[in-house]
């Protein structure tokens, strides 16, 4: 989580309390730990040279005490802490040290006796807040800030889908691992001074929602999901004080801004109105481990685990495959959508299972239980794993040279403890600063356009096409993908199988199945030669497509895609020319190869 930790010491009630967590952190986590006093410059209105030198020995003195304090703090919690002493302007000389250390994690006390750390979070403390290039915690006074980690039992962390909010909330499940607390996962639907709704729609926010309670069931914490609309930093400070939290935990930016070099107007307003400590999380500055962005909450199958439960349990996580471990947690397989598909009898991609309603998924599931196969049977054996300490480039040419899309990390011991995903991987990138993330993975690398990495070969159907000939061309097509052109050879839409299983009516479902299974459809009533009728003729591509497209030029940078990728969650983009004429695709595949070379 955190492996460099500074914490900007004052000798204040609230420096101290900081300290104390800080050291907490370090004890807990293996990590460094240092404290940064700041000598302001002596003032100017001093009369002579005795004036000087004697303020001068009074400030080494107080300086010299307040590092003894600060070092016995340290000793008394099982650390060793490097005191450090700079002279120069408060807000300069920690962001200062901050970069010059590559720090993870900056503490700040909310009161102190300095400019720094104002009886309200001022001015100079917003500033170190504000432009810190790492995770920053704001210590408050107070019962609930406790002076150590174990004391944030109800940790309310704000879930808006963000590259940033995802790290928030792995943040929290690992605090919550820590503390044996309560996660309180709060989703703000944000409305503007017009009523107008500016934040996720509803069904995205139940998305946000169960997949949070699945990864901390799986995480073993303890989680409450709570929604709210209105102004998203009030809502939030006010679940806080409503839910006695202990800490706030917050993405640095989020939906508004998600890739901004500065927090966002959210975090701006949680860090000075909140009631409890405020941890605003940033991805690590030194170079990326696997470890750094890992999904921890991982779950796991035996080899004699059912392929219904295997089925069900990737359903029920929304996650695309599961480790296969052994009685001492060794991974000995991996079972992905491809292998149920071509060993388990599937028939249908996960990603449309999940579109099937009970009463249909409940018969394919029954149908999995009595063909009787355990994971064993269905698996990839010898999977390759990775090191939780690995470098990230050294993962990505991994999955670019075995052809995989995820891996599993596994501990010195050979242990399974997390698994790491293209997707990961790319969220990771996305929600890095520059120009942190050109130098971990390559200015070239990141610069490199569009037009290099595009992929062709996807069909192109018009508007009209009959559903059967594009569920045809679909099939053909190994991304399962088709888009939909006008006349003047514009891109209108997308389509793809699981698009079309939704956008289809409930009768309409059995015959769009069986020809997804490969199955040949029989004429039934209602239907045609060219496949279901609905009401003014037959089912054509404008009623299949998905309208809302997300594009990218040939000349657009590989960063600007990646970015697009995490911030809309596809896994590919629709290449365009100036006139909006299709080209071709690019996808996750692709990115990471041009990354890996």
């Amino acid at each position: 989580m955190f492996r460099r930790i500074l914490v900007a010491y004052d000798g204040s009630a609230a420096a101290r309390d900081a300290l104390k967590v800080g050291i907490q952190f370090a004890k807990r986590l293996e990590a460094d730990i240092a404290s940064v006093s700041v000598e302001e410059p002596l003032p100017r209105y001093a009369a002579t040279i005795g004036e000087v030198e004697e303020a001068k020995d009074e400030i080494d003195e107080h300086f010299r005490k307040l590092t003894a304090k600060a070092r016995d703090l340290g000793l008394a919690g099982g650390v060793e802490l490097e005191t450090l002493i700079r002279r120069g302007h408060e807000v300069e000389t920690v962001l200062a040290m901050v970069l010059e250390r590559r720090v993870d994690l900056l503490l700040i006390g909310y009161q102190g006796h300095s400019r720094v750390f104002e009886r309200i979070l001022g001015s100079t403390a917003l500033s170190l807040v504000r432009h810190a290039p790492c995770s920053v915690l704001v210590v408050r006074p107070g019962e609930s800030s406790g002076a150590a980690v174990g004391a944030f039992k109800r940790v309310l962390v704000g879930l808006d889908g963000s590259p940033h909010g995802r790290l928030a909330f792995q943040t929290a499940l690992d605090l919550a691992g820590f503390s044996g607390g309560t996660v309180i996962g709060v989703t703000v639907r944000e409305v503007s001074p017009l009523g107008r709704s500016e934040m996720p729609d509803q069904t995205y926010v139940r998305y946000i929602q169960k997949a949070a309670e699945e990864h901390a069931r799986a995480a073993g914490a303890v989680f409450v999901g709570v929604t709210h609309s209105g102004h998203a930093a009030q809502a939030l400070c006010d679940q806080a004080q409503n839910g006695q939290a202990d800490l706030i935990i917050l993405g640095a930016t989020g939906l508004e801004h998600p890739w901004s070099p500065t927090i966002g107007g959210t975090a701006t307003g949680v860090a000075s109105q909140a009631p409890c400590s405020v941890l605003l999380v940033r991805p690590p500055q030194a170079a990326l481990r696997v470890r750094d962005v890992m999904v921890r909450a991982v779950s796991s199958v035996t080899l004699d685990t059912p392929v219904a439960e295997v089925v069900e349990l990737l359903l029920r996580r929304n996650v695309k495959a599961l480790p296969v471990v052994d009685g001492r947690r060794h991974v000995v397989g991996i079972i992905t959508g491809g292998d149920l598909l071509a060993r388990g009898d599937l028939g249908l991609r996960l990603s449309i299972q999940r579109e099937l309603d009970a009463e249909t998924l409940s018969e394919r599931l029954r149908g999995l239980v009595r063909g009787e196969k355990v994971a064993r049977d269905v698996m990839t054996p010898h999977v390759q794993t990775v090191g939780a300490e690995a470098d990230l480039t050294a993962a990505i040419r991994l999955m670019v040279r075995r052809e995989v899309k995820r891996l599993p990390v596994v501990d010195r011991e050979g242990e399974l403890i997390g698994i790491v995903s293209r997707t990961d991987v790319l969220r990771a990138m996305a929600a890095l600063p520059e120009p942190t993330g050109q130098a971990e993975f390559g200015v070239r690398a990141l610069a490199r356009t569009v037009g290099d990495i595009v992929t062709t070969g996807i069909p192109v159907v018009p508007l009209e096409a009959p559903a059967e000939d594009v569920l045809g061309k679909l099939l053909e097509c190994p991304l399962r993908r088709a888009v939909v052109t006008g006349e003047d050879g514009r891109v209108l839409g997308l389509i793809s199988d699981r698009d079309v299983l939704l956008r289809a009516s409930p009768d309409m479902r059995p015959w769009l199945l069986r020809v997804l299974t490969g199955r040949r459809p029989r004429q039934e009533s209602g239907e045609t030669g060219k496949g279901p009728a609905r009401s003014g003729g037959p089912l054509t591509a404008s009623d299949l497509m998905a309208p809302v497209l997300i594009t990218v030029r040939p000349q657009d940078s590989i960063a600007h895609a990646i970015q697009l990728m995490i911030q809309h969650q596809v896994k590919r983009l629709v290449v365009v020319d100036e006139a909006g004429r299709f080209l071709g695709v690019v996808d996750r595949r692709e990115v990471l190869r041009s990354l890996a070379t």
